[in-house]
Order: C-alpha cells, then sequence, then structure tokens
C-alpha cells in the first residue's frame, strides 16, 4: 500500500504525519520549531530526525513506503529557505524522492479548500492573509510581525483591550467590564500590576494574544467597548481579504475563504460578524474541519495529481 507524509512546521512546533491513500492517519509526530529564520541549521536537522524516527518507531513498514511529501513551513517564504528546508528533509528521509516545500499558510489554506484556490485568512497570535488563485500565483496581504502589522490577530485584540481597559481607568475612555475582566485574568488589584506581569513575561505578545477571549467575554456580555473593538478588528480583516481577492481573482468569481487560527475557535463572535461584514466579490465563508497539518496531506495528493473526494476528507478530519 502506498502512503504520503505531511509536515506543518511552525515557530514553536512542528508536527509529521503519515496518512494512507484513503485519509486515514497511521502515525503522528510532534517536535520543536523548524523556521530557518529564527533556529540554527543544526537543531532543525536534529528536530526532523526526531520527528521520522518517531514516524518510523510507530508504524515501521508504512514508514518505509511513503512515497511523497508535502511539508508546509514557518520560514519558507524564499526560494533560498525553501531549498534549505527540502535539503534538511531529504537528509531526514533519503528513500523519498518526491518532496515538496512551501509556507506553512498553504497547509491552512488546504485545510479548509482541500487543495483548490482560494484565501485563507490566518489569525492567531500574529496574523497574515494568503491566497492562490487557478493560475497558481500566489500573493499576501500583512503578516508583518506585531510591531508593524498582525491587523486581527490575538495580539491585536488583546493589546486593544488593554488599552481600552487603562483609557477608562485614566477617565479617557468609555466604561468598560474590560478592566475588571483583566483583573481577574491577571489575579491583580490595580493596572500598575497588569503593565508589570506583561512587561515582566518573556514574550509580551504571547502574554498579550490570549487576552482576546476576555474580550470575546465581554462581546457577549454586550459591553460596548469590547463591540466596537471587535468591530474594528473585523474592519482590518475585511479590508485584507478584500485587497487579496482583487489582486488575485476575477471580479464575482467564487472564492472560498478560509478562516484558520485561535481568535475562530469561537464560533459565536468572529466568524459570523465576517461573513456579516464581507459582502464582497463572491466569497464563501468557512471553518475548516481539520488542522493545518491534515492541508500537509492533501498538499501532498495533490503532488501526485490526486484529489480527495469527500470520504478521504472526512477520514483526514476524524483521524488526524
Amino acid at each position: 500500500m502506498e502512503y504520503v507524509m505531511g509536515i506543518d512546521g511552525g515557530g514553536t512546533k512542528t508536527i509529521a504525519v503519515i496518512a494512507d491513500m484513503n485519509g486515514f492517519v497511521v502515525a503522528k509526530s510532534q517536535a520543536g520549531p523548524t523556521n530557518p529564520n529564527v533556529m540554527p541549521i543544526s537543531k532543525i536537522k536534529q528536530t526532523f530526525k526526531e520527528l521520522m524516527n518517531e514516524l518510523r518507531k510507530q508504524v515501521p513498514i508504512p514508514y518505509e513506503n511513503v512515497n511523497t511529501l508535502f511539508a508546509g513551513m514557518s520560514g519558507a517564504g524564499s526560494k533560498r529557505s525553501k531549498h534549505i528546508l527540502k535539503g534538511m528533509i531529504q537528509e531526514a528521509v533519503p528513500h523519498i524522492s518526491n518532496i515538496g516545500v512551501e509556507i506553512d499558510t498553504i497547509n491552512a489554506l488546504y485545510s479548509g479548500t482541500y487543495g483548490g484556490p482560494g484565501i485563507v485568512q490566518i489569525a492567531g497570535t500574529g496574523a497574515i492573509t494568503y491566497g492562490v488563485n487557478n493560475e497558481s500565483k500566489h500573493d499576501r496581504i500583512g503578516g508583518w510581525g506585531y510591531l508593524f502589522g498582525d491587523e486581527g490577530s490575538g495580539y491585536d485584540i488583546g493589546r486593544r483591550a488593554v488599552i481600552a481597559a487603562l483609557k477608562y481607568y485614566d477617565g479617557r475612555g468609555i466604561e468598560t467590564t474590560l478592566l475588571n475582566k483583566l483583573y481577574t485574568y491577571f489575579d491583580v488589584k490595580n493596572p500598575r500590576e497588569i503593565i508589570e506581569k506583561i512587561y515582566a513575561s518573556r514574550i509580551p505578545k504571547v502574554e498579550i494574544a490570549p487576552l482576546s477571549k476576555v474580550v470575546f467575554e465581554a462581546y457577549k456580555q454586550n459591553d460596548i467597548v469590547a463591540k466596537e473593538l471587535l468591530y474594528d478588528v473585523v474592519e482590518e480583516l475585511e479590508l485584507s481579504i478584500k485587497t487579496l481577492y482583487s489582486k488575485l481573482f476575477q471580479p464575482n468569481e467564487e472564492v472560498i475563504v478560509v478562516l484558520c487560527g485561535g481568535v475562530f475557535n469561537d464560533n459565536d463572535v468572529l466568524p459570523p460578524l465576517i461573513t456579516n461584514k464581507l459582502q464582497y466579490g463572491n466569497m464563501k465563508i468557512t471553518i475548516p474541519i481539520m488542522s493545518p497539518v491534515g492541508g500537509s496531506i492533501i498538499g501532498a495528493y495533490i503532488m501526485q495529481h490526486f484529489k480527495p473526494n469527500s470520504k478521504i476528507i472526512e477520514a483526514i478530519a476524524k483521524t488526524i
């Protein structure tokens, strides 16, 4: 039996899976980050070796029968980085000759389009809008990092929440429940302690991003400030999606827009707000039923010119 391998490589962790041609995932392993922009080559090589050793240990026969590997990797945005990553993967799996490497956003896209063209709006700790059209042209909007972009990300939402709460405390802003909710979240009694905890953290943006959940809670309780904050965020996301649509697709061309990332996990907040707001062109909003590493499996199928049907998609989602 033939098998494929998919890899979802990120800045914090990397996941590798093996699946058969019916979509059943037979092995899965996880290790550390593999972004060549932030990790030394020697460390990335070791991580790939750990991933493959674990997969081989779990399913030795399927492992040896993998003939195609697709890797969606953080940091693979240039030809040079793709070449470097492909070389390291090839070194870790010398028995696999058919290897493809793309930026990790392709995994997220394929998790919702199942290998077809479309747009993916990723919004977790950071944010980026990425798309591929029918002519295989790739383009992006945003993704410039928390200092200069990441509009609509968990970090962006959390930062806005802290600012709104501090303005209310100072008397410069509208009354909001966000302040007391932040007190509870951080287990503190005044704004100074909130700021001290954030600035004392090793990576402040990682400390701030989860605060988006506080905003969602306030939104559901009809907090005016939380509502206005999220309306502004939705406008930013809408602008990014509309801009990319106009760059890659024809007017009124039907396009799937995949919402992927932590800020979309609460189905009662941002997804319906975006769906209601995004009245442009012919776009269909979808929430993936599988994680991004499932998209890497689909990427491997596409490399074999094999388009997965609904049963295969369902099998990936259930076994991933």
